[in-house]
């Protein structure tokens, strides 16, 4: 399994080494002799904290930047050893990210994009500019970052696609114009992982720089599968990146490309709770174990609470490869810049997922996903300066996604009453091609030294055709296999587990095609005052949409088209620094209200369905301190305090066991969820962060950080069922290292508390059937030390 990294790891040295010797031998090239200045000799150059950031689409001092804004410097990503988004969450209070059975979710101040493939992403990613549209893109490893940039609260005016929730803009690092080279190896024990990145960069022409980076990985997991006797998930990922810049300086050009493939065998989803309501005539309480045991399949679901062991005896896997090239320029227009940003990204994905979670063979599905998209964007920004400055321009993107699943039903329904639907597949075909257009621009007037007005429009349009079928067809497996023609178990599969189906006779019909055009004008305006020129206080009203869509997933045949998701955001805060920029001080107050929030929830049965809760209101305050105690020495401190409420939502999927009281939709009565609050809004979030790089003896230098962060109790169930409530937990990363500026050696810890936790949580298919309130969930990374090697050129 180690074969393929340990030759990627051996090709990372020596793509390393070569820029070495290749320079050692140019005594004449001055730009590279010496070591790079020691970080304390640094530390005490006047502006000992400036951090720039790209949030507004000009460079500007974070201090400066009117939005709630956290930042990860890529050097504080590497020495770390964090390669996902999913692990930088520990960073950032109100920002969370979980892998469910069928896909990721992101969350910031508890608004997020459910399971659905179709989902545009309320809270929006952007790499180097573009946009990465859908679900499965979060996924991406990323590496050889300069910084990621996590904004929270609504981004409708600068930014490609329309966010509600956030975005996240990463920036990756940029061809330099003196020789460096740089290698990482990681070697993680209890998970048997080795990962390694290395990157070269440097001069080839005159005005013309290259980089090149790549990443691997291979780790074993950490959740038992017993029947398979293995760990999982397994990881298998690779990736590169080249980049090509061209700047002869009123004229850049940067042109990048990306590959990488992440393969994942089995999944860190298990049987968490497994709760009877029912008893047997014994007496005894029939659970979902003790019904799959009287059925005939003793022993199929053995671990039944949240004890990181699983029992899934099918093929579970997932296998993507993605794409992605970007043209950027940039052009000096007198004192002004144009800026164009042309994209273009891709991935297919295919997975299989044991979705009855048992060694029986029950319920299963697989999955092709297939999404491409071009984007063009241009820009013009004018110098800040000016009484009258502008930010404006235009957007274009157009992507196509192509997705198709069988839910497959197999031999073993029998044992549970289902025999005449056994070895029947449900096979879907989704089809989706979507087109946006917008012009949009942000004016900065300054009213006087102090005080600037910013107003801001946005005005988009975005059309979209979508088509869904969906028929039973003879094999469990098959996408292509004959049609079900049988009555009985097409009224089984309609009538018992909700499918409209496309079916000789089956009559309900289910080949659904539509188009649909919006436009939406997007307003914003903010006030910015700076009391004095280390103090700013700034407050701002912005609009924000995400766009409508089709659902994807849905197993019935009324259930297709959903509306835009709206949003008025108000926010005010003050940003203060101090002591020559060494220590700031950040404060936001917000209050977000969501009209027609787009929701994805579970039937019940087999399936999802999506539609729009009437209204939410997510309000509360963030704050963040830097602080530079000494040369080498800085702690972080971040807090969140969230209050989330759906203000009315009469159409909740109900919950086990839950009486229904909501709307009646297509003839079923759903659940009043108004007064509740969301998945994944804990109260309080906190986090701390200790950094030191301060000199031993010689050129060897102490280079150690620690990472806190507690998140407050919440609830991680797709449905809000009492029993998905999760404790609150704290988190701790430290790491520890010794080095020059040449090399490091460094032992680096993830959640030395080994604390484990659901991350997210859902019923188990058929067990309600029973009366058993059986539910899965996935399972948080437990304690791992790793051991950890640097090579700097």
């Amino acid at each position: 399994m180690k074969r393929a990294t340990t030759l990627y790891l051996g090709t990372a040295l020596a793509l390393v080494a070569w820029p070495m010797a290749a320079t050692a031998q140019d005594a004449g090239n001055a730009e590279v002799d010496g070591p790079a200045e020691p970080a304390e000799d640094m530390a005490g150059e006047s502006d000992p904290f400036t951090i720039v950031v790209t949030a507004q689409r000009r460079e500007q001092d974070l201090n400066r930047v009117p939005i709630s804004i956290e930042v990860l410097g890529g050097d504080k990503l590497a020495d770390t050893g964090i390669s996902t988004l999913e692990e930088v969450t520990l960073s950032v209070p109100n920002f969370q990210i979980t892998q469910t059975g069928l896909t990721t979710q992101t969350y910031i101040r508890g608004i997020g994009s459910g399971n659905d493939p179709a989902f545009e992403q309320s809270v929006a990613q952007y790499v180097d500019g573009v946009s990465y549209g859908r679900a499965q893109l979060t996924r991406a490893p990323f590496f050889d970052l300069q910084r990621v940039e996590v904004l929270r609260g609504p981004q409708s005016i600068l930014f490609g696609k329309n966010s509600t929730a956030g975005a996240l803009n990463i920036i990756t690092a940029e061809p330099t114009d003196m020789v460096e080279a740089g290698v990482t190896a990681i070697y993680t024990p209890v998970f048997d992982g080795v990962e390694g990145q290395a990157f070269v960069s440097g001069p080839l022409a005159p005005n013309l720089a290259g980089r090149i980076a790549v990443r691997g990985l291979s780790e074993d997991g950490f959740v038992y599968n017993t029947v398979k006797d293995r760990d999982e998930p397994q990881r298998e990922e690779l990736a590169g990146r080249g980049t090509l810049q061209y700047d002869s300086g009123p004229f850049k050009a940067t042109l990048k490309g990306e590959y990488s493939t992440f393969d994942v065998t089995g999944r860190n989803l298990l049987v968490s709770q497994d709760v009877a309501t029912r008893t047997l005539p014994n007496g005894a309480p029939l659970d979902f174990a003790t019904a799959l045991a009287g059925a005939g399949l003793p022993g199929v679901l053995q671990d039944t609470t949240f004890n990181y062991r699983r029992q899934a005896d099918a093929d579970d896997y997932d296998r993507t490869d993605f794409w992605n090239a970007t043209l950027t320029t940039e052009t000096e227009l007198g004192d002004s810049l144009l800026t164009t940003v042309t994209g273009y990204l891709g991935y297919d994905r295919t997975t299989s997922v044991d979705l009855d979670f048992t060694s029986a063979s029950i319920l299963g599905a697989l999955t092709r996903e297939n999404y491409e998209q071009i984007s063009q964007e241009v820009r013009v920004a004018t110098p800040d300066d000016r009484t009258l400055s502008v930010v404006g321009g235009a957007y274009f993107e157009h992507n196509r996604l192509e997705y198709s699943d069988v839910t497959s039903f197999g031999p073993n329904l029998a044992n549970l009453g289902y025999g005449v639907i056994s070895d029947i597949g449900v096979a879907r075909d989704f089809e989706q091609t979507s087109t946006t257009y917008a012009v949009f621009a942000q004016v900065q007037w300054r009213v006087s030294d102090r005080l600037r007005v910013i107003p801001g429009l946005r005005i988009a349009i975005d059309d979209k055709t979508a088509s869904r079928t969906l028929v039973a067809r003879q094999g469990a497996f098959s996408f292509d296999g004959p049609l079900v023609t049988a009555p009985t178990p097409i009224v089984v599969l309609q009538s018992a587990l909700g499918f409209s189906l496309n079916n000789p006779g089956a009559g309900t019909g289910h080949d659904l095609s539509r188009s649909r055009s919006e436009s939406n004008v997007v307003p914003s305006i903010a006030l910015e005052f700076d009391v004095t020129d280390d103090v700013l206080l700034f407050g701002s009203y912005r609009e924000g949409y995400k766009g409508f869509g089709f659902d994807a997933r849905s197993n019935n045949n009324q259930s297709f088209g959903f509306d835009d998701e709206y949003v008025n955001a108000y926010e005010a805060g003050i940003r203060a620094s101090f002591a020559n920029n060494a220590a700031s001080v950040g404060l936001t107050l917000y209050r977000s209200t969501y009209s027609d929030l787009q929701i994805s929830q579970f039937d019940g049965t087999v399936g999802f369905n999506v539609g729009n809760a009437g209204k939410t209101r997510t309000q509360g305050a963030e704050a963040t301190a830097r602080y530079t105690i000494a040369p080498g020495i800085a702690f972080n401190l971040s807090a969140a305090y969230l209050d989330f409420e759906y203000l009315d939502f009469r159409r909740g999927n109900c919950a086990f066991g839950e009486t229904p009281d909501g709307d009646v939709v297509n003839g079923v009565q759903l659940c009043d969820y108004t007064g509740e609050r969301g998945r994944f809004t804990p109260k309080w979030n906190l986090y701390g962060g200790l950094n030191v790089d301060r000199p031993l003896f010689g050129d060897i230098r102490l280079k150690a950080n620690a990472d806190v962060s507690y998140t407050g109790e919440h609830n991680v169930h797709d449905n809000l069922d009492p029993a998905g409530i999760v404790d609150g937990y704290t988190m701790v990363d430290a790491r520890i290292g010794f080095g020059t500026d040449r090399w490091t050696i460094a032992a680096v810890g993830r959640n030395l508390l080994d604390e484990r936790f659901r991350t997210y949580a859902a019923q188990v298919p058929f067990a309600s059937n029973v009366g058993a309130n059986t539910q899965y969930a996935t399972a948080s990374r437990p304690r791992s030390v790793a051991v950890q090697l640097q090579l700097r050129y």
